[in-house]
């Protein structure tokens, strides 16, 4: 889903200039005809969490405003996608974009989510952060279901025929850290870890032991930073498992 908002980036420069350009992990570097041409090569990696394991590092958040962290609810969805555009403003792709296309592709990932386009919803490991004077919804951690395929196998993230209605109460698949994020204004205090703990909570309580998620090398964030899809540094325990260079979907 994310593949669709990143485009060719091209500059006028000398060649001099162009090599020293930062490197960015998610793009092709090419310099011809006093161009340089970054072409979108985004990758991405599996983790596994092992759930058993997890000790949450910081025992309380760090904001000066109350928080509460608490189930997600239907009318979250609508105020969710400002939210994830401010987490991801200095991030691939969302960085390129004007502020209402990077809204609008906001708005299209979640929706993707919300539809199941990424598996179903674990509904209680899904949760949000809001202030608890106001109600304002300042992160979120999305839990969704994958096949309970091998990790290193290139589509094992990828339902190939629709799970049937009560997939995850059978526990068919993995839970997928699909999404965390957390606005600016309350990043680097603990947010995202208080989402993980939260949602690793409810996965126990569920009996599930561990549950993958998808790092993007292209968007590799903190969890208590800014946001990301998912940990692509690993800063939680977590067993790292390469399966691939491949496009973002």
């Amino acid at each position: 889903m994310l593949e669709k908002w990143y485009s060719t980036i091209e500059l006028p420069l000398t060649f001099g200039q162009f090599e020293q350009l930062p490197q960015n992990p998610a793009y092709k570097y090419e310099y011809f005809d006093g161009h340089a041409w970054l072409t979108p090569r985004p990758k991405s990696y599996h983790a596994l969490l092992d759930l058993r394991s997890f000790v949450r590092p910081i025992p309380e958040i760090a904001t000066e405003d109350e928080v509460l962290v608490r189930p997600l609810a239907d009318e979250d969805w609508e105020g969710l996608p400002k939210v994830l555009s401010a987490a991801f403003h200095g991030v691939q792709p969302f960085t390129s974009l004007a502020d209402g296309a990077r809204l609008e592709a906001a708005q299209d990932c979640l929706r993707q989510t919300k539809e199941g386009g990424e598996g179903p919803l674990v509904a209680d490991a899904c949760v949000v952060a809001a202030v608890r004077s106001d109600s304002a919804l300042v992160g979120a951690l999305l839990t969704t279901l994958l096949p309970a395929g091998d990790l290193s196998d290139w589509d094992s993230w990828r339902w190939f025929e629709p799970p049937p209605p009560n997939a995850v109460a059978l526990r068919l698949g993995r839970p997928h850290l699909t999404w965390v994020f957390v606005s600016p204004w309350f990043a680097r205090q603990g947010l995202g870890t208080a989402l993980l703990d939260e949602a690793v909570r409810a996965l126990i309580r569920r009996g599930i032991r561990n549950s993958p998620v998808h790092s993007f090398l292209a968007t590799s964030r903190a969890l208590s930073g800014t946001g990301v899809p998912v940990s692509a540094a690993c800063p939680i325990p977590a067993q790292c498992e390469s399966s691939g260079n491949r496009s973002l979907d």
